[in-house]
């Protein structure tokens, strides 16, 4: 990659950047084109020739976003904490993006849109799928999660879930309501409506 090139994609770089930080503040309908530029200091004109439409930096910033997510999930994944402490760790982590991101934002990464929907299945779920199974096939060997349960089992109930929440607005634009809704729907996720298990159960 010679020196112009390196400059250009530093250039795509700020302007993600710029875009993700202004989607998080003021979501995606109020941000302008303009607003982007303004602040990534280039002209719109250099937005358009990176980017092309608003509907494809959006779709830019969606891959950017779930790009950097992912990241930050497989050191969550790979580290040598125990299975527990890693689910922790993963809902404290969604519960802290949904406070700081508009629900305009986070519904369009859930949505039915068909390019957004190949972004998060066939780039940034199919990517870190390995790593998913491995973190739940930990959890069986550590006794968190039950055996008997299939691994493919537990990958269709995470996408009808993820679904399920694509086929209803269940995010507001308050992303503290967003938050409290989280933490609610976590252990839910995780245990169910029977509640957590009692010890005395467990053994």
């Amino acid at each position: 990659m010679n020196a112009y090139e390196r400059r250009v994609e530093r250039n795509k770089e700020r302007i993600l950047q710029v875009t993700l930080e202004l989607f998080q503040v003021h979501g995606i309908k109020k941000t302008t084109t303009y607003d982007i530029a303004r602040k990534a200091r280039v002209s719109p004109a250099t937005v358009y020739n990176h980017f092309g439409s608003k509907e494809d930096l959006v779709r830019a910033t969606v891959r950017y976003f779930l790009t950097n997510t992912a990241a930050d999930f497989g050191k969550i994944f790979q580290g040598d904490l125990s299975f527990l402490e890693k689910m922790e760790q993963i809902l404290l982590y969604k519960s802290d993006m949904l406070s700081q991101y508009q629900g305009e934002f986070m519904q369009t990464i859930i949505s039915e849109d068909p390019e957004i929907r190949h972004i998060v299945d066939s780039e940034y779920l199919a990517g870190i799928k390995q790593v998913i199974i491995n973190f739940y096939e930990e959890g069986k060997r550590q006794g968190y999660v039950n055996p008997e349960l299939s691994t493919e089992n537990i990958m269709r109930y995470i996408l009808i879930v993820r679904s399920g929440m694509a086929a209803e607005t269940v995010l507001s634009e308050d992303p503290e309501h967003n938050r409290k809704m989280m933490q609610e729907l976590a252990p839910l996720f995780l245990y169910g409506i029977m509640g957590k298990p009692r010890l005395e159960d467990a053994r």
